[in-house]
């Protein structure tokens, strides 16, 4: 049995990644070999091993991993139907693409990177409303419980507001604490310029 492996193992391996099909080549096998006390679930392996194959030119590839991931048990930071989904806009293959987001939308993700991701690649495929739900829909998941962190939160509201300022809506609360992360991150930016 190999070692265990952490998430440092993992972004050493990533970052950088001169050569993506390799990496996604070593995660796979990582992935087909688990270990009791690896830090990244066989599910996170294959859902990053696809986006190797992504980076490599490899859309099959990547789509069968992200399916046998689907298909895995364990924690994901990103589900990998989020992946499934633009894969299949990216091949103008719409009804593929909206069967996952149903899937995904059903299962009620846990971590608000879903909900901010999906929200994204809807409003960058011009489906401002689909994008809308995805938002909205991370916003209401924050408030049932349990709470999402106060920058994934204001995340959340910023994506949101940027999809209602485009449909010409009036700022609500929500609105507000998505303008004030964008005045956040704007003097970040200034800051960084400034050095």
């Amino acid at each position: 049995m190999r070692p265990p492996i952490s998430n440092d193992d993992v972004e050493e391996l990533e970052f950088p990644a001169p050569e993506p099909r390799a990496v996604a080549e070593r995660i796979l096998a990582w992935a087909q070999d688990p270990h009791p006390d690896d830090e990244v679930s066989p599910r996170e392996l294959l859902t990053r091993a696809g986006e190797q194959l992504e980076l490599a030119d490899d859309v099959e590839g990547a789509l069968a991993v992200y399916r046998r991931a689907v298909d895995t048990d364990g924690d994901v930071v990103l589900d990998p139907r989020t992946h499934l989904v633009t894969l299949h806009l990216k091949r103008d293959e719409r009804d593929d693409a909206l069967a996952q987001d149903r899937e995904l939308r059903r299962s009620k993700p846990h971590s608000s990177a879903n909900y901010e991701y999906m929200g994204e690649v809807w409003a960058e495929h011009g489906d401002l409303r689909r994008a809308l739900g995805w938002y909205t829909r991370g916003i209401l998941r924050h408030e049932q419980g349990p709470p999402f962190p106060d920058d994934d939160l204001a995340m959340l509201c910023l994506g949101r507001w940027q999809v209602r300022e485009e449909l010409g809506h009036h700022p609500d609360d929500y609105d507000l604490i998505g303008i004030g992360m964008r005045a956040r991150l704007d003097r970040a930016q200034d800051e960084l310029g400034r050095r």
